[in-house]
């Protein structure tokens, strides 16, 4: 009798390219979706995004910062921000997040079916039962709706699904090592998928290939610290110390064991808990009823997840854990093969772990999916027509607490009271000392702020509320619905109410002047 084997392969190589080509035109199509119901030049989920490109479209220029006349580094990853650069060059900054992403999705894709595929239908036994409950883990760990997001995350994603799938089959060759290297350069937390790769590699004997998977993120890393340093700025981006309580207690000092019980906290009221604590859980159970090298995979993922879930952020919008989330779930598919094999052979069963996914991961990928055109409208309406208020018509400094579209294509000024893109306003916000705003105001000639009341209680009595921008329709991403325009000094109450009439809204934003 024939070996089956190559023809199986076969079968499978044809599945994937279909499933890749099919993953592509759904993201065409939902991207488009997205488009119509948002703005054909407003469509990311996030303000954070356009933080990215007003950094990138400046390192273009020659200036790292977002603004021409001052050094600064709001960027969470080293590597996107220069990604960008090269496609400002070429036109194509506002399009290169979305780009991007999809093809990574789809290269995830791909590598996630070739992984799981062999191990799921080994001889084409349940083939379709496993791409349902594939196609439920791409939506449940919002695989999908992170491309929307417009940041690095999907590359992180691909990246770590690169270095996961191929050290649990032991391929230590040029792929894994540069997947590897790159992880902590694209996100910082990818320091944690090294760890487990370098591990991986010791265990099995690859003495060279750990070596150099370690020394080069780390050369690299080391050198971006020193660049850094020479321009006067901290070892880690502002937006990551002004984001995370822990991170600037390391860097600023003291409040480390508050800052990581307050993270803990944090995440633990996050959608994707609920996963982790599934996913740990199995990795436990893993360890327990496997020997050998598996054994101690199932206790790498089992420290990986951890450390996320204690040192990491959980975004109520599902970004920054996709990562370790694709970890736990595919060495779940290499440990419980098995048993998964069994489950996709009985349809009652199927159903039962189709719903079990649903249920456990509703809040995080089926909510993002079912949400991103209103979160998407949600940043046009707001943060871009603050944009189109401080570029079109106030064209001077400005002062905002959300630092993204507003500094994206705008030449002007932009005082970024929140600190992301400003160590001197992240430090004088974190002092709180008396007269830390109008210091600041003063200091840059701001005669206009537009930020959320109730993050600044000390507002200052000499500034004057002149309007509230606010959208309608379902609120998704925004911290706020309104968002407060005052001018800071009495000689620019007239001309900012002369902006706020001048501006011409679409459908679903509003400004309302003040009396």
């Amino acid at each position: 009798m024939a070996d089956a084997g190559p023809a199986i392969n076969s079968g499978f190589a044809t599945v994937e390219r279909r499933v890749t080509l099919g993953a592509i035109v759904l993201c065409a199509l939902y991207s488009a979706g997205v488009m119509m119901w948002a703005s054909p030049v407003s469509f990311y989920t996030l303000d954070d995004p356009y933080i990215h490109m007003a950094l990138a479209e400046n390192i273009a220029r020659g200036v790292f910062g977002v603004n021409l006349d001052e050094v600064s580094n709001p960027s969470s990853s080293i590597l996107w921000p220069w990604i960008l650069a090269a496609f400002e060059k070429i036109g194509l900054m506002l399009w290169a997040p979305l780009l991007i992403n999809i093809a990574c999705f789809a290269m995830s894709v791909r590598v996630i079916l070739r992984f799981s595929l062999k191990r799921l239908a080994p001889e084409g036994v349940g083939l379709t039962n496993a791409l349902i409950v594939l196609g439920l883990g791409f939506l449940s760990f919002n695989l999908f709706g992170v491309i929307f997001t417009g940041m690095e995350h999907s590359l992180h994603v691909l990246l770590s699904i690169v270095v996961v799938t191929r050290v649990i089959d032991g391929r230590y060759d040029a792929l894994t090592l540069a997947a590897l290297a790159l992880e902590p350069l694209v996100r910082f937390e990818g320091a944690l998928l090294l760890a487990f790769g370098f591990g991986a590699a010791l265990h099995d004997r690859k003495w060279v290939f750990a070596a150099i998977a370690a020394a080069v993120p780390v050369a690299c890393i080391g050198l971006y610290a020193m660049w850094l340093g020479s321009l006067g700025l901290p070892v880690l981006p502002s937006s990551v110390l002004s984001k995370s309580t822990l991170a600037s207690g390391v860097v600023d000092g003291g409040g480390q064991v508050g800052a990581l019980f307050a993270n803990l906290g944090f995440n633990a009221r996050a959608p994707s808990a609920l996963i982790f604590a599934v996913l740990a859980g199995a990795m436990m159970f893993g360890a327990a009823r496997r020997s050998g090298r598996d054994r101690l995979l199932a206790l790498g993922v089992l420290a990986v997840l951890i450390l996320a879930f204690l040192a990491g952020k959980l975004d109520g919008y599902g970004r920054y854990e996709v990562y370790a989330l694709c970890l736990g779930g595919l060495s779940a598919v290499h440990l419980f093969s098995a048993e998964l094999r069994r489950v996709l052979a009985a349809p009652m069963r199927v159903t039962m772990l189709g719903l079990g996914v649903i249920a456990v991961c509703v809040g995080l990928g089926p909510y993002v999916l079912a949400t991103t055109p209103a979160a998407a409208r949600n940043i046009d309406r707001q943060q871009h027509q603050m944009h189109r208020l401080a570029a079109e018509c106030w064209k001077k400094p400005i002062a905002i607490n959300d630092l993204g579209w507003v500094s994206f294509r705008n030449d002007a000024y932009v005082l970024d009271l929140w600190g992301l893109g400003s160590e001197e306003a992240r430090k004088a916000r974190a002092a709180g000392g008396p007269g830390w705003m109008q210091k600041l105001i003063d200091d840059k000639s701001v005669e206009l702020a537009m930020i959320y009341r109730d993050w600044f209680p000390d507002v200052p009595e000499t500034w004057t509320r002149v309007g509230t921008l606010s959208f309608t329709g379902m609120h998704v991403t925004p911290a706020y619905r309104d968002v407060s325009i005052y001018a800071t000094r009495p000689e620019a109450i007239a001309p900012a109410k002369a902006c706020l009439a001048q501006v011409r809204l679409p459908e679903g934003a509003t400004i309302v002047a003040s009396n």
